[in-house]
């Protein structure tokens, strides 16, 4: 069984090796407060792309069409002794800009602001979350 000192992928043997491409596809931006892991999800539509982002006990669930900059919003937490729940949910566009206010009291809630600026796409968040405050601007993804 692997220590708390060990990192997971190292303390079993052959397993780093198996999951690097997976590492490969994962984009971690350092913040104040922690990591942000974003990672695409393969999807069949060319003119769709799927990115799951990860900001503490937040995951982010970010459809985009790519013709119209149309855009789903899903935020989900991991809530004690509940598990994972829906925190959020909207369909907007990235030519004006989405913004959302999560929360599930007494446990989470903050905002998000989604912006396309030029090629890259900002993510402006703001959460408290079991007594830690996280806040911080990221460009997430950069459309071509």
């Amino acid at each position: 069984m692997p220590s708390f000192a060990e990192p997971p992928l190292q303390a079993v043997p052959g397993l780093e090796q198996q999951y690097h491409h997976l590492w490969q596809k994962v984009k971690v931006i350092k913040t104040e407060h922690g990591h942000l892991f974003i990672y695409a999800v393969e999807s069949n539509d060319e003119n769709a792309k799927t990115y799951k982002i990860v900001i503490g006990p937040s995951k982010i669930d970010i459809t985009i069409d790519l013709k119209n900059l149309t855009i789903i919003i899903e935020v989900y937490a991991n809530i004690p002794f509940v598990g994972k729940v829906q925190i959020a949910k909207t369909v907007g566009n990235l030519h004006n800009g989405i913004m959302l206010t999560t929360g599930y009291p007494p446990f989470i809630g903050g905002s998000l602001t989604l912006k396309h600026n030029r090629k890259n796409v900002v993510l402006r968040y703001s959460f408290d979350a079991l007594g830690f405050h996280c806040e911080g601007s990221k460009v997430i993804i950069t459309l071509h």
